[in-house]
């Protein structure tokens, strides 16, 4: 029995200081860090999450023990959200002890997932009634009458508690005559007012983008005929001549093919030897020769047509420049089919930038805007450039809908590599420093509001 005394003292204790530093809170975020993290002074619990009710919308998990930010799109309040909603929570008007056979359908089957066996909500309810939202505390053991009978008197003071905290936050308002008196008030609306006019600066619009370098004009090299790609005997940004070997094809099912074809062309040459000796004391043998010598011509133009295939395995490149390629062991026993690009042959002088301008990011510009290439590679490096061709629609390039731009490097330069990326400032029209800052805010209200 003292034991059980000394604990309500100490609990009632705990009660008092936790009344009192709950009215002394400065705001809804300090109010709702006590709320979950230091009622543990009185009862002990394991978790803790405090609800925020509303009147005319889906109320919201505003604080929870341990996270200093809850996250709306968080699967743990997600649930919560749906625990704290239902009509049973709602209409409670005392604490309620809970357990997951409390919870109907696959939320009270996700309950061991995301809190320990027992828990008790606890509603917020000011003197005067008004419904201020409710406190949900979790342990893994059974709630007792005493914890039960300390946080209804709780509730009641954070319910009260936190009705002043909100209104003490919306009575707050600007002391004008404060700062137009105080010499500190006074700095601090000049550094306002000289912000505001630097807001109205002249500067020029620009925009990020993801670029890569690509050839201007490529020569595309196709697969000469449909089979199996044997090898490739060049690596990628490999310089090559005119006539160099590229790849060869896999000859072993023309050979075969050109072999039998040799062998029919040999049985019909017997054949025509054996009814050339009959036709001479033989009328009728006549005509089977003329056949057999159409046939032996198409067997000629076949095994013809097989010798020109297997010449075409060895594919050379069709002018100078660097092959442009992924890997070259990509391509090794690969089956193809005929027209299907393999690599590109391009001149390392004549490369191109290719950007690729997100949609939310476009800004007003055209062509012969300036250009700049910051290398990922070597950050302290740059190329300047001209737009000189604008996608007319945005397509999706690499998960994210974008505009396709094109632009040519300065002549006085060598161009970068070919294959190098980095990130591309497009230069658009001058603006004030205030669109600038905020274009991506406005937009936003814009599409939000319809203005």
């Amino acid at each position: 029995m003292a034991v059980q005394g000394e604990k309500l003292i100490l609990g009632l204790s705990a009660l008092l200081q936790l009344g009192k530093r709950a009215f002394a809170s400065e705001d809804e975020a300090a109010f709702g860090f006590l709320v979950v993290n230091e009622t543990h002074l009185m009862t002990p619990y394991r978790q803790a999450a405090l609800w925020r009710h509303a009147e005319y919308k889906t109320g919201e998990v505003v604080a929870l023990s341990g996270s200093p930010d809850p996250s709306t799109r968080a699967p743990y309040v997600a649930w919560l959200t749906r625990l704290f909603s239902l009509e049973k929570l709602t209409k409670q008007k005392t604490p309620l002890c809970l357990t997951s056979a409390d919870l109907p359908g696959e939320d009270g089957e996700a309950w061991e997932q995301w809190l320990p066996a027992h828990a008790v909500w606890a509603p917020l309810t000011t003197g005067l009634g008004n419904r201020m939202g409710g406190m949900l505390l979790v342990k893994s053991v059974p709630w007792t009458d005493p914890e039960l009978k300390l946080l209804a008197k709780l509730a009641d003071a954070y319910a009260n508690a936190w009705e002043l905290v909100r209104k003490r936050a919306q009575t707050k308002g600007i002391p004008w005559k404060r700062i137009l008196i105080e010499q500190k008030g006074r700095t601090h609306l000049g550094v306002a007012l000289v912000l505001f006019m630097l807001c109205w600066v002249p500067v020029r619009e620009s925009a990020l983008a993801p670029a890569t370098v690509v050839p201007r004009h490529p020569t595309p090299v196709r697969s000469p005929l449909e089979g199996v790609v044997e090898r490739l005997h060049v690596e990628p940004n490999q310089p090559v001549r005119a006539g160099d070997l590229l790849f060869t094809m896999d000859e072993a099912v023309l050979e075969n093919k050109l072999e039998v074809e040799q062998r029919a062309g040999a049985m019909l040459q017997e054949e025509y030897l054996q009814i050339l000796k009959q036709a001479v004391t033989n009328p009728e043998s006549r005509a089977q020769k003329r056949i057999l010598e159409k046939r032996i011509d198409k067997q000629a133009a076949e095994s013809n047509g097989v010798r020109l295939l297997l010449q075409r395995t060895r594919v050379t490149a069709p002018a100078d420049g660097v092959a442009i390629l992924t890997d070259a062991n990509h391509w090794r026993g690969k089956p193809v089919m005929i027209g299907e690009r393999i690599l590109e042959i391009a001149d390392p002088m004549a490369a191109e930038l290719e950007i690729r301008l997100p949609v939310n990011d476009a800004i007003a510009f055209g062509n012969g805007a300036g250009v700049t290439l910051y290398p990922n590679m070597d950050p302290l490096a740059t190329w300047t450039g001209t737009v000189i061709r604008i996608g007319y629609e945005p397509q999706e390039m690499e998960g994210v809908l974008s505009y396709a731009i094109r632009a040519s490097f300065s002549g006085s330069v060598e161009p970068p590599r070919i294959g190098l990326r980095g990130t591309a400032k497009i230069q658009g029209e001058r603006t004030t420093l205030f669109y600038y800052l905020f274009r991506h805010p406005l937009s936003l209200l814009r599409q939000r509001l319809g203005l």
